[in-house]
Parts: structure tokens; C-alpha cells; sequence
């Protein structure tokens, strides 16, 4: 039998993608925070979208910078993807504070994360009526990399190793299990 669900957390009923770290730089300070809030918008052109609240750090930077790195993280990395949301990128170094390797980027100028399972480098899309009314960022996708043991053409959750992980809302996460359909 279904119930009600409280509107202020209906997007949980569609929004159990995997969580990404999104990477940028303002000022010369690299900034990595977890979005859980994006989808593909496009594969020809590919362009992504992401939803970010105007007073994040990162908001700030991916508009100075006019690029980003989306990273993947694995399933292994959920106490680090719980503390890289609970501080500022305004306030303390993310890379440095959790021990995380910083990579130069193919692409752009923003760095990528040396642990992450999978990166889209994006160059911004600018679309003022997005931005300025729901904090849309969009991005063209300019080159994108993975490991080769967990994608193919699409994420092998069958093999053994770290997963993709989604989040289910506050700090709850989950990762597919071996079974695929």
C-alpha cells in the first residue's frame, strides 16, 4: 500500500543517482564538494547538468573558472564523501584536509580527483536563465575517463571491486550489488 510522501522530500523517489565530487578552482584554491543532483542532459553534444546552491564555494568557482571536473568516487569513499560535505571549500583546503590526490586535468583547468573511478571534464554551458533562477549548471562534457575494470559501456556492479555509490538522502548512501537484470 502506498502513503503520502512530504513534497520537501519527493525528489528522494527519482533522485537515488550515484554521488558525484564536483572539482573547481576560484582564486587559485582548488574546491571539491559531493553533488547528488545531476543528470545527463545530452550525448550529441554530451552535456551534463548539475544542481548547486548559489552560496556553495564550488558554485562560485565552476563560474570563475568557466570549467569542472565531475568524479566518481567508489563505494569506499563514503566517510570521506560525509566529511567533504559537512565543511566549506570557502574555509579549508578539501584536497589536503582528507588526505585526497589532486591530478591535472586533460581538458581544463579545473584538477581531478587521483582516486576517483570515472571523471567528465566540462567546460561551462552558459545559460543565464538556469543559473540565475534554479542554479543549473550546465557542462560539455570534453573528455571523460574510467577504470577499465569497473566500466565498459556501462558500470560493471557484476565483477568484484568498488561500486558507484547513490545517496538516498541526508547522509544515508547505498551501492548496487552484484545481481544485474
Amino acid at each position: 500500500m502506498r502513503r503520502s510522501v512530504p513534497l520537501e522530500i519527493a525528489y528522494r523517489l527519482i533522485g537515488s543517482g550515484p554521488v558525484v565530487l564536483v572539482s573547481s578552482i576560484s582564486g587559485g584554491k582548488s574546491g571539491l564538494t559531493p553533488i547528488a543532483w545531476h543528470m545527463p542532459v545530452s550525448d550529441d553534444p554530451p552535456i551534463v547538468a548539475l544542481e548547486i546552491w548559489e552560496k556553495h564555494f564550488i558554485y562560485k568557482a565552476i563560474l570563475e573558472t568557466g570549467d569542472f571536473v565531475i568524479n566518481i568516487p567508489s563505494s569506499a569513499m563514503v566517510d570521506t564523501i560525509r566529511g567533504l560535505g559537512s565543511i566549506s571549500g570557502a574555509k579549508a583546503d578539501k584536497f589536503a584536509e582528507f588526505g585526497l590526490v589532486k591530478e591535472k586535468a586533460r581538458k581544463v583547468k579545473s584538477p581531478r580527483l587521483g582516486s576517483a573511478i570515472g571523471v567528465l571534464e566540462c567546460k561551462l554551458r552558459k545559460e543565464k536563465a538556469l543559473l540565475k533562477k534554479y542554479n543549473i549548471v550546465l557542462g560539455d562534457v570534453v573528455y571523460a575517463e574510467a577504470d577499465g575494470s569497473l566500466f565498459s559501456d556501462r558500470w560493471l556492479p557484476e565483477k568484484k571491486g568498488p561500486r558507484v555509490l547513490h545517496h538516498l538522502g541526508g547522509r544515508i548512501f547505498y551501492a548496487p550489488e552484484k545481481k544485474v537484470i
